[in-house]
């Protein structure tokens, strides 16, 4: 197993591990490649204030619009839509001629897609999907990945090998079985949310990728917390994780937004984002710019039950590092 996926792991899950430094400057490199400028800069001015992003476009109102990812050019963002009555599917549009095209069904979706993740090489695109899993059957949310071909395209749909995934009960959501919110680490790690027990919410684990391309050993990480941890996404930098909770006795909405700053010794002690970016409505699924200078999530504080718009702010409005 390799030195520095070991390194990552431990700092993930609170462990102390004597190399924990080396980790935070692979990270931060890491980080730094990809605040690299976008080759397609589509954010003018500042943004002090979270806006619906692309309202009309992106952001509809008869549609609940969450979970944007983008291509690290900014050429491209895929996010996931759904009707008043319908299910989660992955969209995907383009920048051109100074706004967002019409957005249409990306290319593999099919019913029961989300949470789409673009890695900052833009060499692989993750997601969880209720696809029905090849010799098996099972329907349950799982994690599934694609890479970009040198054509430009993206190769078919696999589900991640290993034992991240799990069978559920097709007819229930949110049981046992359910992988969402994948995100990859800069060592090839594998952080999401699942739920490993049906009398417990939603936790955030991180598994190691082996040497045969299997997620295993998925493991807590110390943020968690009584209510639900869901949806994580990781800061450029790699100095920061911000994730999606629900139960919290802090809590200003349904579901609020939390952040966690990187230590010495993994991460600290979760903190709630400052109003505006939480609501008293349900404010979730984050994600960042591909420049890092602008923070993405969705919320349905201007029209609640859940129809979610997407929103972005800069970066400075969510104060990393700025403690009460």
């Amino acid at each position: 197993m390799a030195t520095a996926t070991l390194m990552t792991i431990s700092a993930l899950t609170g462990k102390p591990a004597a190399p924990v430094r080396r980790v935070a400057v692979v990270l931060l490199l890491s980080g730094i490649v990809g605040c690299e400028e976008p080759a397609v800069e589509w954010t003018l001015g500042a943004v002090p204030e979270p806006t619906v992003f692309a309202s009309g476009v992106i952001s509809l109102d008869d549609h609940r619009d969450y979970g944007i990812a983008f291509t690290p050019d900014g050429a491209e963002a895929y996010f996931t839509r759904r009707s008043r009555r319908g299910p989660p599917q992955i969209y995907v549009t383009t920048f051109a001629e100074g706004g967002w095209t019409e957005p249409g069904l990306a290319p593999f979706a099919t019913d029961r897609d989300e949470a789409p993740f673009i890695t900052p090489d833009g060499s692989s695109l993750l997601f969880s999907s209720r696809r029905v899993v090849p010799g098996t059957g099972d329907r349950s949310e799982n994690i599934w990945s694609m890479a970009r071909t040198p054509a430009g395209a993206w190769s078919e749909p696999e589900i991640l090998r290993g034992s991240v995934n799990q069978p559920g009960d097709e007819t229930s959501d949110f049981t046992t079985g359910t992988e969402l919110g994948p995100i990859l680490l800069p060592d090839g790690s594998l952080l999401y949310s699942t739920r490993m027990d049906p009398e417990w919410g939603s936790d955030l684990y991180v598994a190691l990728r082996n040497a045969e391309g299997a997620y295993v050993e998925a493991r807590p990480l110390r943020v968690n917390s009584y209510g639900d941890e869901s949806n994580p996404a990781m800061s450029p930098d790699g100095r920061y994780l911000v994730f999606q909770g629900y139960g919290s006795r802090d809590a200003l909405g349904e579901q609020d937004l939390y952040i966690s700053e990187r230590t010495e010794y993994g991460w600290g002690y979760p903190r709630l984002l400052p109003e505006p970016i939480n609501s008293t409505g349900s404010d979730g699924w984050p994600s960042f710019s591909p420049n890092g200078r602008h923070f993405f999530f969705a919320s349905d504080r201007d029209r609640r039950g859940g129809y979610y718009d997407i929103y972005y702010v800069d970066v400075t409005a969510i104060e990393l590092g700025v403690h009460p």
